[in-house]
């Protein structure tokens, strides 16, 4: 069962925010608006962004089915974003040995790869994101514990104007919605909503949207980013700012 809570959002722009991307040196080790344990995605293609989507929309379903309320969700989650059998549910491996959740957590994950070493559920829309020229500064997908920093599925990020106009009909259409993060840096703004299943939507919107839109889309990230059609210098927690042309 992917949690849902109860959540309005409003998918208008927050008002006198100022949009735009971080100037560069604007974040250090501590990532850019005092989050915590940070680290650089890098590069992230339109290619990865759609891999990212497919392994995370197939680790989603897992934890779906295998589970029937919030903490059985997160147990189950946590478990396959780690590939660490002892998040699992009490007695899920006794019950379900043959499982296919058995076999992914059973493959280890020595390299940290797996979803980029972000949490299910944001992973994907932070690649899309990424993908699309953003600057992500931090997320989290909201647990069911006290030592979650959100109480929602939340992303934090930065683009340029032209960005964020492009993406605001799709953040309506999917039941996600906008708020102010600039009290923890300039330009951040918050994509946030009731559940990390309308993230999944947004993030496959913004994917196809792309498809669709190409030479549009690729020419005004290549007017913000100086002439360069590299929309992929971004990062989740903490990123890489376009270098300057």
């Amino acid at each position: 069962m992917i949690p849902v809570i109860d959540l309005d959002v409003d998918p208008s722009l927050p008002t006198d925010l100022i949009l735009g991307l971080p100037v560069e040196g604007a974040f250090d080790e501590e990532g850019y608006g005092f989050f915590r344990d940070v680290w650089a995605v890098g590069h992230v293609s339109h290619e990865e962004a759609v891999a990212m989507l497919k392994e995370e929309g197939h680790l989603l379903s897992l934890a779906d089915q295998a589970s029937t309320n919030h903490a059985e969700f997160e147990a189950v989650a946590k478990a396959l974003e780690t590939r660490e059998a002892e998040y699992l549910p009490s007695g899920f491996a006794a019950q379900h040995p043959d499982s296919e959740i058995m076999e992914v957590v059973a493959a280890g994950d020595e390299d940290g790869t797996s979803l980029g070493a972000l949490e299910l559920g944001v992973a994907g829309l932070t690649y899309a994101l990424t993908s699309i020229g953003c600057f992500t500064a931090a997320s989290c997908r909201s647990h069911c514990s006290d030592s979650s920093w959100s109480d929602r599925p939340v992303i934090f990020f930065a683009a340029e104007r032209s960005t964020v106009q492009w993406l605001a009909p799709l953040v309506q259409q999917t039941g996600c919605g906008f708020d102010d993060g600039s009290e923890r840096g300039e330009c951040l703004l918050v994509v946030e909503a009731p559940s990390i299943a309308n993230f999944m939507d947004l993030a496959d919107r913004i994917v196809r949207q792309v498809d669709q839109q190409t030479p549009s889309i690729l020419r005004s990230v290549s007017d913000i980013n100086g002439g360069s059609v590299d929309v992929t210098r971004s990062g989740h927690r903490m990123g890489e700012i376009w270098p300057s042309s």
